[in-house]
C-alpha cells in the first residue's frame, strides 16, 4: 500500500471512531439486571440532594398519602451520608449490593432482599449499580401486629 494510501485510510478510520464515539455518546446508560437488560433514560427522574449521581421516582399510593415508597437508582460507589430518614424503614435490593452502616453495624443487601430497619437514621454506599425500592413501613405485612 502507498504512503498516499495509508494516509487517507488513517483519516478515514478516525472520522469512523469519531463518529462512532459521539453516537455512543448519545446512548443511554444501559444497566445489566440478572435476566435481562434495562434501558433507563432517568429524564423523568429526581436526583438526591446529596449526592446527584443518585436518581429517585416516588411511588404514588393514591389510597394511602402517608405510605412513601421510593424507587432509587445508586450508581456503583455512591456514597449515601448519614442523615435521619424518617421515610425510609424497609428496603428491597431489586438488583446490586447495598452496604449498610446502621448504628455501626455493617448490614448487606444482595439482591432480591429486603431488610427493615430498626432505626431512621443511617449511612450507606452502593457496591454495584444498584436498583432499591424503600418504603416507611414498619410492619412487613398489613396482617402483622
Amino acid at each position: 500500500m502507498t504512503e498516499e494510501k495509508q494516509i487517507v485510510l488513517n483519516k478515514v478510520n478516525s472520522l469512523i471512531q469519531k463518529r462512532k464515539n459521539d453516537l455512543l455518546k448519545e446512548l443511554p446508560v444501559v444497566h445489566e439486571v440478572s435476566d435481562a437488560i434495562i434501558i433507563r433514560f432517568f429524564t423523568k427522574w429526581d436526583n438526591c440532594d446529596s449526592n446527584e449521581e443518585i436518581k429517585f421516582r416516588k411511588v404514588v399510593n393514591n389510597s394511602n398519602p402517608e405510605d412513601e415508597t421510593i424507587f432509587y437508582y445508586l450508581p456503583k460507589g455512591a456514597f449515601i451520608t448519614l442523615k435521619k430518614r424518617e421515610y425510609i424503614r424497609s428496603i428491597t435490593c431489586l438488583n446490586g449490593l447495598l452496604e449498610l452502616n446502621v448504628g455501626g453495624k455493617l448490614i448487606f443487601v444482595n439482591e432480591l432482599e429486603k431488610v427493615v430497619l430498626d432505626t431512621d437514621e443511617w449511612e450507606g454506599r452502593a457496591l454495584e449499580n444498584t436498583y432499591v425500592v424503600t418504603t416507611n413501613a414498619c410492619k412487613l405485612s398489613p396482617f402483622a401486629d
